[in-house]
Parts: structure tokens; C-alpha cells; sequence
């Protein structure tokens, strides 16, 4: 038996290499990793790559070669980035290495991974990769998508850093109609709660479909709800996402075009930690980094005004908030392009720098501030509800973060802006209403309010003429605290405070 005969080709790879500069490129060893850096040359028919290092940066030799390449004719076609790792598997070692986002699919899940129907999951990675990146500017690693029949048979879950992080259910010969309870109710089907907003909602078959349709229900595919769901789970575990070496690959991107903004950081491992707490924090109230120049510049230069100083990340990231306020407004803007939201009143204002003092003096909580806290909450919340759910919260600038973080567990995806955020952003500002303590009646007051009644009655004959001098000096009164703000940001505050007591009244 003759053995099958095989087709020998010869491609010839034409490597560019700074004379002086020792670097081994390819090929490279079977056990050696690591990673190799090219910028790809084509000039008429001819193909070439000029070999840059292990990352993405091009220093002064490195720029005056390409330079004297391009004046050669050579044009700059793209570039190529060869990863090794020197294992059967390339990137996984399971000592040392875990998957970020692992997706473990049930038996009854499986077809979404089978090849002959095209891997519908499989091949909708990449645009939910996209998605990701364009709403927060993070380019995440790739998901790994497994089977594990411990599960459920139509079960998934989803894992961040080998450990279960949120888990789901989806059928995959059925939809997913979202209503209210008056509309679910007239459909038959199986009774659920949609995994990433939480609403109700129901399993039905597809020849309810079109019933639900006129019931005004919201039909969702099993495998759009699964994509949403992970796109979601991957935007809030977003800062946990970025490491070190995610931030300094995301900065090299920027060397080619604005070497001063990032060399600083590059070439600093301390200043780039800095950088990475940053993002964290901007990442963790779903802030982009789409403009990361300029999140950038603004580091640098908090910074250099620390006179001495090491400043505190979170306090750059409020910097960096700044900075981007126009960018943050108008992401939370309705389809009529207005920033609808409620202002925190005076007496929250207080308690929340009270609590806030108590929190820095002393790190654990006691009953009185978790008392306290839970009593803002619940206000924030009745406040939201009576107001229509408007999606942005105003408050004072020191303790936009704290508020922020109080409410991050039982209200989540709240945006909360301070003053000078929202002045400065110049879009169309609706106030709703304002997050106050309800008035509770006062038995004195009542009774002093019915002494003054019958003296009034009995002093009715003397005409309405006195009665209007009370009623004015009670008006400016009103007013009066409102107008004496003296900073900017009280002041700007105070006008929206009385905005939304006009809206509630």
C-alpha cells in the first residue's frame, strides 16, 4: 500500500529587523511563550512585516524605521500579533491560569454549540464581544463555553474566575413574553422572572405567539435572553475584568497617536496601577472609557496637583466624572432627549453627611447608622417611584459617591450626578420631584393652628388687608434660604430643589 502522496509549498516570510537590536523572532521554541509584535508592509505585489517587540509600542528607532520603510514605498497594511504559550492548548494552565468568564451550558443546551445548526451561540460571541466594548470601552477576553450535565437539562450558568456568579434558565422551543400580570395572565405557559431585569414573565409556546403579541407582551428568543443576560453580567463585572496588563495593552493602543499622554504610565508600573484603580472605579458606576484620552490627561494631571500628596483613586475618578460630564449626561437621556431625575432635599442632605462622617470615623457599622441608612434607601425609593422612575439622581458634589455607593445594592444601575456634573453637561434638565422626608404631623402645631383660627375669626371684621402681610413674609421666607447659597454648586442645588417642589406641588 503506497503511502498518500504529499504537496510540498514554499512560502517565503520577509521579515524587517533593526540592525543592532537582539530579539528573537520567529520561529521560536516548543516551549518558549510569550508573544511577538509585527506591523505588516505591503508595497505593489510584495508582502513584508517589520518585527516591533513583544508589545504594542513603537519607541524613536523603532518610528525613524517605519518612517524610512514608508518614504521606500512601503505602505503600512495593519497589524499582526503572534501569541505562543508552548502548551497543547494555547493561554490555559490550570494551575496558574483561570478563564475570566466561563459559560456552562445544561444537555438540553447543547445544540446552541452544535456545528451542523451553525452554533448559534457560538457564532453571536463576537457581536455581544462588540457590544460590550462600544457601551463600556473595555474590550473583554473571550467567554468559555462548556457543558456541564450537573446542571439542569435547560440550565446555564455563568462563572467569573471559576466561580458561579448568576445562573439562568431558557427553553429553547419556546418564547419568553414579558407584561404585566393582567396580560400573563391570559397566556398559558410556564411562569418565570426574566433574568436580567427581573420582571415577570412567562414560557410559552409559539403558537401562543401571536396572542401575546396583541396582548402587548415583549417576546424574547431563549437565546437572545441568554446573550442579554451574560452582556449584562459582563458589563457589572466589568472592573473586575481589567487587570493590569488589560490596562497596559488598553493605553499601548493609544502610544502610536499620543505617545506623551501615555508614556508616563507606560513606562511606570506604580502610575499605571493608579490608572487601573481608576477605570475600576469609572467601570463600576457603568462610566465608558471611550474618551480615554481624556480620562487619561485628567489622571496625569491630578497628579501632578497633588503637591506632594499621593491622591486617592476614587478622588481622580470623581476628577475624571468631571470631566466626562457631558458624556455621562447624555448617555441617560430619553428618547426626547431630556435628563429627567429628582434632587436630594436638605434634610437627606444632612443625614447622608452625618452618616457619611460616621462611616469615616469608625469602619463598621452600628445599629444607629444601618438604621439610618435603610431609612434613606426606603426614601430614595418611594421618592423614585412617585416621581416615575426617572433614571438620574442630583445631589451635592461630596457626597455624589457616597450616595451612589449606599444605593448601589437596592437600586442598581442608578446614575447619580452631583451639581456640577449636570451644569455642566447642557442638555435639557426635567426635575421631578425631590427625595425628602414625609412631613409628620405635629399635635402642638395642630392645636396652635386652632387657636389662631378662632382668632381670626373673631378678627374678620377688621378686613383681608392684614391678612396679606403674613401671607408675604411667609413666602419670602421660603424663598430666602433657597437664594442665599453662596457656592456655585449650593446655589445651582437650591434652584433645582425649588424647581421640583414646584413639579410636587
Amino acid at each position: 500500500m503506497s503511502l498518500p502522496q504529499i504537496d510540498e509549498t514554499k512560502n517565503e516570510l520577509k521579515l524587517f529587523n533593526l540592525e543592532g537590536c537582539q530579539a528573537n523572532f520567529a520561529p521560536w521554541k516548543r516551549s518558549e511563550r510569550g508573544q511577538q509584535v509585527y506591523v505588516k508592509l505591503v508595497r505593489d505585489d510584495e508582502e513584508s512585516f517589520l518585527f516591533v517587540g513583544e508589545n504594542c509600542i513603537l519607541d524613536a528607532k523603532l518610528q525613524q524605521a517605519l518612517i524610512r520603510l514608508v518614504n521606500d514605498g512601503w505602505n503600512v497594511a495593519g497589524e499582526l500579533t503572534c501569541s505562543f504559550e508552548g502548551t497543547n492548548e494555547p493561554g490555559i494552565d490550570p494551575y496558574v491560569y483561570q478563564d475570566p468568564v466561563t459559560l456552562e451550558l445544561g444537555k438540553n443546551l447543547l445544540p446552541l454549540l452544535d456545528p451542523q445548526q451553525e452554533a448559534p451561540l457560538v457564532q453571536a460571541m463576537p457581536k455581544i464581544r462588540d457590544e460590550i466594548a462600544k457601551e463600556s470601552g473595555l474590550v473583554p477576553a473571550g467567554v468559555r463555553i462548556k457543558d456541564n450535565l450537573r446542571l439542569g437539562s435547560s440550565q446555564y450558568e455563568i462563572l467569573l474566575h471559576n466561580s458561579p456568579i448568576a445562573q439562568g434558565e431558557i427553553f429553547l422551543d419556546r418564547f419568553l413574553a414579558i407584561g404585566s400580570f393582567e396580560q400573563l395572565s391570559e397566556l398559558e405557559g410556564w411562569a418565570a422572572i426574566e433574568p436580567t431585569y427581573r420582571m415577570k414573565a412567562k414560557w410559552i409556546e409559539a403558537n401562543f405567539r401571536e396572542k401575546a403579541e396583541k396582548l402587548g407582551c415583549i417576546l424574547v428568543g431563549p437565546l437572545q435572553v441568554l446573550l442579554t443576560h451574560l452582556k449584562n453580567i459582563m458589563l457589572e463585572a466589568a472592573p473586575e475584568l481589567l487587570g493590569l496588563q488589560d490596562t497596559f495593552n488598553l493605553l499601548s493602543r493609544l502610544q502610536i497617536t499620543h505617545p506623551i499622554v501615555v508614556n508616563e504610565f507606560l513606562q511606570d508600573n506604580k502610575k499605571l496601577r493608579i490608572v487601573r484603580r481608576v477605570l475600576q472605579e469609572l467601570l463600576s458606576e457603568r462610566v465608558a472609557l471611550n474618551n480615554l484620552v481624556t480620562i487619561v490627561e485628567t489622571i496625569g494631571d491630578s497628579l501632578d496637583d497633588s503637591s506632594g500628596i499621593s491622591p486617592v483613586a476614587s478622588d481622580i475618578a470623581e476628577n475624571c466624572r468631571l470631566a466626562l460630564a457631558r458624556q455621562i449626561c447624555w448617555s441617560n437621556l430619553n428618547p426626547a432627549n431630556e435628563l429627567q431625575a429628582v434632587v436630594t432635599g436638605d434634610k437627606i442632605d444632612a443625614d447622608l453627611e452625618t452618616l457619611q462622617r460616621k462611616l469615616q470615623e469608625n469602619t463598621r457599622y452600628d445599629q444607629a447608622s444601618e438604621d439610618l441608612s435603610n431609612k434613606i434607601v426606603a426614601r430614595v425609593k418611594e421618592c423614585l417611584q412617585s416621581a416615575g422612575n426617572p433614571s438620574v439622581i442630583i445631589t451635592s458634589p461630596h457626597l455624589r459617591r457616597f450616595l451612589s455607593r449606599l444605593i448601589a445594592i437596592d437600586i442598581p444601575h442608578m446614575c447619580v450626578l452631583s451639581t456640577s456634573e449636570a451644569a455642566r453637561s447642557r442638555v435639557k434638565l426635567i426635575i421631578n420631584g425631590t427625595v425628602e422626608y414625609k412631613k409628620e404631623p405635629d399635635s402642638t402645631a395642630t392645636e396652635q393652628h386652632k387657636v389662631e383660627d378662632k382668632a381670626d375669626a373673631h378678627h374678620s371684621e377688621e378686613g383681608n388687608s392684614e391678612e396679606a402681610a403674613p401671607q408675604e413674609s411667609e413666602t419670602s421666607e421660603e424663598v430666602k434660604p433657597a437664594a442665599q447659597e453662596s457656592s456655585e454648586e449650593g446655589g445651582l442645588l437650591g434652584i433645582f430643589k425649588k424647581v421640583g417642589k414646584k413639579k410636587q406641588s
